[in-house]
């Protein structure tokens, strides 16, 4: 994508993931964090307002399935839990609106 006097525009697309925390472990904890409110349409209306203000052209929502278990073998949970990072808070059935 290019202006009218060449220069190239960036293209700005945000990330959310389906976890308390991605790689900032402890960032659920910020007091303007709203993560915890992922299963209510108004925080993600809320997201969609703030990131078309900054003029973001779209949004990433990865998914997770599951736990990441690698490390201290195959389906051991114990070292996720305490930082609950990387752990799946959704559920990608739940239905998208409650209006």
């Amino acid at each position: 994508m290019t202006s009218s006097n060449g220069s190239k525009k960036w293209i700005m697309n945000a990330f959310a993931m389906s976890s308390p925390g991605h790689v900032a472990a402890g960032l659920w904890r910020h007091p303007e964090n709203r993560s915890q409110q992922y299963n209510d349409i108004d925080y993600w209306i809320d997201l969609a307002k703030i990131l078309e203000e900054g003029k973001f052209h779209g949004l990433f929502i990865a998914d997770m399935l599951g736990i990441y278990d690698v490390y201290k073998g195959p389906e051991n949970i114990d070292p996720v839990l305490p930082g609950a990072a990387q752990f799946p808070i959704s559920d990608p059935l739940l239905e998208r609106s409650r209006r």
